[in-house]
C-alpha cells in the first residue's frame, strides 16, 4: 500500500519513544514520513519515522491546517 498525505501510520518501532502512537502524515519523504499527532490544549506535536518504524492503520477525515 503505498502511503500519502492523511494516512493514520502507528509506531510500531518498540524503541521508538513515541510507540505505539498514531500519527496523522503531514509529509511523505525518500525515508519515510513526517507527521504529527494533536494533543488537545497543547497542539501538535511532529515527528519523522523512517519506513521500518511504522505501520499505516487508515486514514484521517479531519488534518490540522
Amino acid at each position: 500500500m503505498e502511503i500519502k498525505k492523511g494516512d493514520i501510520v502507528q509506531v510500531t518501532s518498540s524503541e521508538n519513544k513515541w510507540y505505539p502512537c498514531l500519527v496523522i502524515v503531514s509529509d511523505v519523504k525518500e525515508f519515510g514520513i513526517q507527521g504529527y499527532t494533536s494533543m488537545p490544549t497543547q497542539g501538535d506535536a511532529y515527528i519523522r519515522l523512517k519506513k521500518e518504524e511504522y505501520e499505516i492503520v487508515g486514514e484521517a477525515v479531519v488534518l490540522a491546517e
